[in-house]
């Protein structure tokens, strides 16, 4: 995997977007990124709206772009005398989706905000984030919190297929020096048909000890065979009916500050969506996550 050496960070001026700006600022300095652009979308719906009704003058148009430039400039200078990185500012007009999409084409990495400025908009049809996520084919990352530091501790969720591999690979890329925590939450196969159909706990556990052996060895045969760097990386392994649920227990338990996943997982219904593991991360993951391709 190569090397992150551009980084898109997309605006709406909202509180998100600023953490997401000035954690994509933070990453520049610290893996001496050059090229980083900070984007703003100027809503082409929303100009058309005001020209239809308010009769909006060729002037007044060209007054809101001079100040969406001026709002971004500063935005600019404040990261920069923050964390001493400088982006290069972009503003345009269009459908916010498309234009992040074709702008981050150019990118190895974008960043986005996980709200933006309509909260309750975000909530009844998906976050930005989340459509993003859906078309775009770059590595995305959803910041949550105000960032203090680098990022220190990682969970890598791992399900041992190619989009996993990605995953790992790319956290020693955007944290190398952090602690890697390679998490697999595996159900032993047919655990609920046995449930149902009455059979003895001391079975069912048993069941469970060999699936967990077979995990171990596939962790093992999966680090050795990824060619990525094990130096600070933990193998944790997890018995459960709900993977979600317990990838969100080991993030509360290792105080992690960012997650990476897979896009996709290992089943044919994630290799054609959005994998559900990956959404539910995105929704309920209290600290920033990376989705990778």
């Amino acid at each position: 995997m190569t090397a992150i050496k551009s980084i898109l960070a997309a605006t709406d001026f909202s509180i998100d977007a600023r953490y997401a700006a000035e954690r994509a600022a933070m990453i520049s300095a610290q893996l001496g990124i050059t090229n980083g652009v900070i984007l703003h979308v100027l809503k082409s719906s929303w100009l058309d709206t005001l020209k239809q009704f308010v009769n909006l003058p060729v002037e007044t148009e060209q007054t809101v772009i001079s100040d969406m430039s001026q709002s971004l400039n500063e935005i600019i200078v404040g990261i920069q005398h923050q964390t001493g990185f400088a982006f290069k500012p972009k503003l345009c007009s269009g459908n916010v989706l498309d234009t992040i999409l074709k702008v981050s084409e150019t990118s190895d990495l974008l960043v986005l905000g996980a709200r933006g400025e309509n909260p309750l908009k975000d909530f009844a049809i998906g976050t930005t984030a989340e459509r993003l996520i859906r078309q775009s084919w770059k590595p995305i990352l959803v910041v949550r919190s105000e960032p203090k530091t680098v990022y220190r501790r990682v969970l890598v969720a791992v399900d041992f297929s190619p989009h996993s591999l990605s995953a790992f690979a790319y956290s020693k890329l955007i944290a190398p020096d952090s602690e890697i925590y390679l998490t697999h939450v595996f159900e032993a196969p047919f655990e609920s048909n046995m449930l149902y159909a009455g059979v003895t706990d001391e079975i069912i556990h048993e069941y469970r000890v060999n699936a967990q052996r077979e995990a171990e060895a596939e962790m093992k045969r999966f680090i050795e065979t990824s060619g990525v760097d094990s130096h600070n990386v933990h193998r944790l392994i997890e018995h459960s009916r709900h993977v979600p649920t317990k990838l969100r227990d080991k993030v509360a338990e290792i105080d992690a500050d960012l997650v990476i996943a897979g896009k996709h997982g290992k089943s044919l219904v994630e290799q054609l969506l959005i994998g559900s593991v990956t959404l539910h991360l995105l929704a309920e993951c209290p600290c920033d996550v990376l989705i990778t391709q």
